[in-house]
């Protein structure tokens, strides 16, 4: 399996969720918006108001009526949308291939709208058919790499180092 830096800040997540680790990478950011939390510090999360309707939630904690213009707003979820499908198709290729297991869970289980969340996250819903399947697919599933991964992720980090 070809693993370019991308795949390897993807497979480095995957890896470091399942042992309770925190790695600080390129795709960090879409990994903890994919737990459906609203913590402070994320730029960005998932909500789902039915198991195929996700929306983005970006934090904004600037008064609402001193907001950047729709336009604005609109150009910079599209730069954080424009990773989430490579993410979520080589997440389903690891699956597909035997280097993940995958178990569905209920979207109802994720963490719910905070009270004051109009106050400082602003919603998006602009998304494609393959964009939202795929955050349905990562984000209501429990995903659990194989030795499979480990594997590969080892090999990975070996040819860095001899490099």
């Amino acid at each position: 399996m070809f693993l370019d830096s991308f795949k390897k800040d993807v497979v480095n997540q995957i890896i470091a969720t399942e042992d309770g680790r925190e790695v600080y990478d390129a795709a960090e950011p879409y990994f903890r918006a994919f737990t459906g939390a609203f913590t402070p510090g994320m730029p960005f999360t998932f909500y789902f108001e039915a198991r195929d309707k996700p929306i983005m939630f970006v934090y904004d904690s600037t008064p609402i009526d001193r907001r950047s213009g729709h336009a604005l707003f609109i150009a910079h979820c599209d730069r954080i949308k424009a990773n989430i499908l490579p993410i979520t198709n080589f997440i389903r290729e690891l699956a597909d291939t035997g280097y993940i297991k995958v178990s569905p869970a209920d979207y109802r289980d994720r963490p719910a709208l905070p009270p004051d969340y109009a106050n400082l996250w602003r919603k998006y819903k602009q998304f494609y058919n393959d964009v939202m399947t795929g955050l349905s697919f990562v984000c209501c599933a429990r995903i659990e790499p194989t030795q499979k991964l480990y594997d590969v992720w080892v090999k990975f980090n070996a040819e860095v180092m001899v490099s």
